[in-house]
């Protein structure tokens, strides 16, 4: 069953973005995952958060989004990113609500 990885980042400063997007898309991969969508300034219908960039990501499964997450080289990118400012990352298992 794939799973979705949902980033919402409030970054003051995008230095890291380069170094980081470059070894982290070679991870998603590693893992069988494919971005989704990204960008920046998303539209926020509802809710407080005011997010100024946001990452969709799709794996296989949730047990390769959670390697992924897990993967000492991701760990490296965790902190380069969060050197920018703070995120919230969310991964959600595929599924259907009857």
């Amino acid at each position: 069953m794939k799973a979705y990885v949902v980033g919402l980042l409030e970054m003051d400063n995008w230095n890291w973005y380069d170094e980081y997007y470059k070894n982290t898309a070679k991870l998603i991969e590693k893992y069988g995952g494919k971005y989704i969508a990204s960008g920046i300034k998303p539209d926020v219908l509802e809710g407080k958060s005011t997010p100024n960039a946001h990452v969709i990501l799709e794996f296989p499964s949730i047990e390769d989004a959670r390697s992924w997450y897990q993967d000492p080289e991701y760990k490296k990118m965790i902190k380069l990113r969060q050197s920018g400012g703070s995120s919230d990352i969310f991964i959600f298992p595929e599924g259907i609500i009857n």
